[in-house]
Order: structure tokens, then sequence, then C-alpha cells
């Protein structure tokens, strides 16, 4: 148990080491990965996939997803990344069309969503109607 805890608190550092400024450094992925796979077999095994699926959680802290109906302008996107970029460092924007949500937007970035759609606040209004009936 304390093997595995002093191993995870490594893989943190390595991720850590891994990131400059919300940005992946690939040379230094590499470097972790060799350092990595220098352990038994059954622990590099067990580690590399720790210390991969702790990339991708850091790299999503890091990417704003928005989902629309239409498409939006760059001004648009670069307006809804300036406003989250008041919180954490966005270094990847990426956007979906989704004509179920009818209107407005849904924004995630890490744990966070923002949905701002008709979607949304008509079940939020659900929500609330369902509740108020059972209390």
């Amino acid at each position: 148990m304390k093997k595995t805890k002093l191993l995870l608190k490594t893989i943190t550092k390595l991720v850590e080491v891994s990131f400059r400024e919300g940005r992946v450094v690939e040379s230094q992925i590499g470097k972790q990965l060799k350092l990595l796979k220098s352990l038994p077999n059954h622990e590099a095994i067990w580690a590399i996939g720790e210390y991969l699926k702790e990339l991708k959680r850091r790299q999503r802290q890091h990417t704003m997803y928005i989902e629309t109906v239409i498409p939006l302008s760059p001004a648009q996107i670069k307006k809804a990344k300036k406003i989250v970029e008041k919180r954490v460092k966005i270094t990847r924007v990426l956007t979906a069309i989704n004509p179920e949500i009818l209107g407005g937007f849904k924004l995630k970035v890490g744990d966070n969503v923002w949905d701002e759609s008709i979607l949304g606040k008509l079940n939020q209004v659900r929500e609330e109607i369902l509740n108020g009936r059972s209390n």
C-alpha cells in the first residue's frame, strides 16, 4: 500500500513536469515513460497507465469544449476563451454542433460545465416541477 501511494505521488510529479503553461511538453513525456518502463513489469504497466490517465485529465483541465446549435465565429470563440481564461489557462478549444440543445450553448472545462442551452433550461424547469410535486 505504501509503495502504491509513493508511486502515485511520483506519477503526479512526473505529470507536472510534463506540462508547461497548460501545454504538454512532448519531450518530457518520452523521458517520463522511459523512467516508468524501468520499473518491474507489473508496476511499469500499471504506472504507465496511471501516468497516461493523469496526462489526459490534466489536458482536459486546459481544454474548452463548446457545444452550440450553429457554428461559432472565430471572434465568438475568442471572446468565450478570454472569459474562461480569467479562471484557467486554455490551450485547446473544441467546438461541436448539436441541434438537440435547441439554442444557447454548453461549455465544459475540466469538470466544470455551464449549460446555458434552451434544452438545459427546459430540463431545469422540468426538475423544479417534478420536485415541487413530490413535496
